[in-house]
């Protein structure tokens, strides 16, 4: 029957469990007490696999209980970065199941802080927004629940009025009008304000009642 050889201390805190002088797996102290390790313990094999699945799974929480801990996640992001960790899929696909039962991963959460905070910080509109939480693999019906009717119209001041916001932090436009025009359709189309939009909030900003660029 194999047998533990050595128990080892590892720089990331967990014990490198060796059997039969080979090494098996790295553990927390809390399966060094579930399974009893010492050396000199003798396991089957049937054992020695569960060990190191229980080991796995172990791994791959901490990995996202550290990912999570730097910034909030969608469960895709948090798939794919566990993923690129080498973890089994199998694994990660039963810890992202009970981080969920757990409350700390939510979809819908996540995309409406994600919408709070570009709006509010990064000053984006919608369309980036959208653009954002889709690259990031959040569902499209998440992503209009989180972002609103702003497209529809339903919350089409609120949108102009953080449009308007962007360009007026600028100061007054400064000549040539024109350019300037130019220069600030360009900017809010990039932060994603959608292109009607962005030619109405322009306008205001310049006093003009012409187009914002030349055609």
């Amino acid at each position: 029957m194999p047998v533990v050889t050595a128990l080892r201390a590892t720089k990331g805190g967990r014990i490198a469990v060796h059997v039969d002088g080979e090494y098996l797996c790295a553990v927390g102290e809390s399966l060094v007490a579930r399974w009893r390790l010492y050396k000199g313990r003798e396991l089957d094999d049937e054992s020695l696999l569960q060990m190191q699945a229980q080991a796995s799974g172990e791994r791959a929480f901490a990995d996202a209980y550290r990912l999570l801990g730097h910034r909030a996640r969608g469960r895709a992001e948090l798939r794919r970065r566990l993923l690129q960790k080498e973890h089994d899929e199998a694994v990660v696909d039963t810890v992202l199941e009970r981080l969920a039962d757990e409350g700390l991963l939510d979809d819908a959460e996540f995309a409406r802080r994600y919408v709070a905070d570009k709006r509010t910080l990064g000053h984006w509109g919608s369309q980036r927004i959208r653009r954002g939480l889709a690259e990031l693999g959040v569902a499209g019906s998440v992503i209009d629940a989180a972002v609103g009717s702003a497209d529809a119209g339903g919350d089409e001041d609120a949108e102009y009025a953080r449009a308007l916001a962007v360009l007026t932090a600028k100061g007054p436009p400064r000549p040539p009008l024109e350019a300037a025009r130019r220069r600030a359709y360009q900017v809010l189309l990039r932060r994603g304000f959608a292109s009607g939009l962005a030619y109405r909030a322009v306008r205001e900003w310049t006093g003009a009642s012409g187009p914002a660029d030349d055609g």
